[in-house]
């Protein structure tokens, strides 16, 4: 298996995620099956999630991911204004936004499904492994985001939208490029990261299943045999909440007005 990478912007730490290097996007990358494949790296991360592990830092987890947050998150999301469930990101960074998706593909066996069996679930949709890698990339990438942005992970000014502005104005084939031929070695799964945290604070558990559960409630069985829906990076950006990244205010919804009198 080969694998993928996002590297440190300043200390140079990797995460590594396997992908098969016989599928046709892998043979296009690499030039085909004959040819020596070669690491591809995404940017950012850095060690400043380790915060997290402490003892009283991780209290900051639960802190930032309460159900009103999470329901602020996801309308912000949803919304015309925000990511408009995640197209936005697919129009402003396309690339980042593919590397996202080729980072859930780690936790996918084979999407290969019996014409028997025309029900069986979708691999993504069978275990948590792509909400997981959402993550712990986005705790990851926020943190480290926000140390080179402000020198302080703990910091509380920046916004998602700050962040999807930076992924639109980076140069991501770029930097892919330049971290894969810099030679720099593996880093962590996010996965891992994930898991490693629920161990220090199980809790962590609900708020991200709870965002999990909405997002396959609104989209369709059908879609996850083909990619990896839009909505599905709301918990890229959950984890950038996580790391103390704030959401951005939405405005207020006002009440329905009363219908008007129809004069006679």
């Amino acid at each position: 298996m080969t694998k993928f990478f996002f590297p440190c912007e300043a200390a140079g730490e990797k995460i590594g995620i396997a992908a098969d290097p016989s599928s046709p996007w892998m043979l296009a990358l690499t030039g085909g099956p004959d040819m020596n494949t070669r690491s591809f790296f995404f940017p950012i991360v850095d060690e400043s999630w380790k915060r997290f592990l402490g003892p009283d830092d991780a209290s900051f987890l639960l802190e930032r991911l309460g159900q009103g947050r999470i329901r602020q998150l996801w309308r912000w999301f949803e919304s015309d204004g925000g990511l408009r469930s995640g197209m936005v990101l697919a129009q402003e960074a396309p690339v980042f936004d593919l590397l996202l998706e080729r980072l859930c593909d780690d936790g996918v066996v084979s999407e290969d499904v019996a014409e028997e069996d025309p029900f069986s679930l979708p691999a993504r949709l069978q275990g948590p492994e792509w909400a997981h890698a959402l993550f712990g990339m986005g705790l990851m990438f926020g943190s480290s985001w926000r140390s080179a942005e402000s020198g302080d992970p703990f910091a509380t000014e920046r916004t998602l939208a700050d962040l999807v502005e930076h992924l639109a104005e980076e140069d991501w084939v770029a930097r892919v490029r330049h971290d894969r031929d810099s030679g720099k070695p593996e880093g962590r799964n996010p996965i891992d990261v994930t898991l490693t945290l629920m161990r220090k604070e199980p809790l962590l558990e609900l708020p991200i299943d709870a965002l999990r559960k909405l997002v396959t409630g609104v989209t369709s069985a059908g879609h996850w045999y083909h990619e990896l829906p839009g909505e599905a990076r709301a918990l890229f950006f959950l984890g950038a909440v996580a790391a103390g990244v704030e959401i951005p205010q939405q405005p207020r919804e006002h009440p329905v007005a009363e219908e008007a009198e129809v004069s006679s």
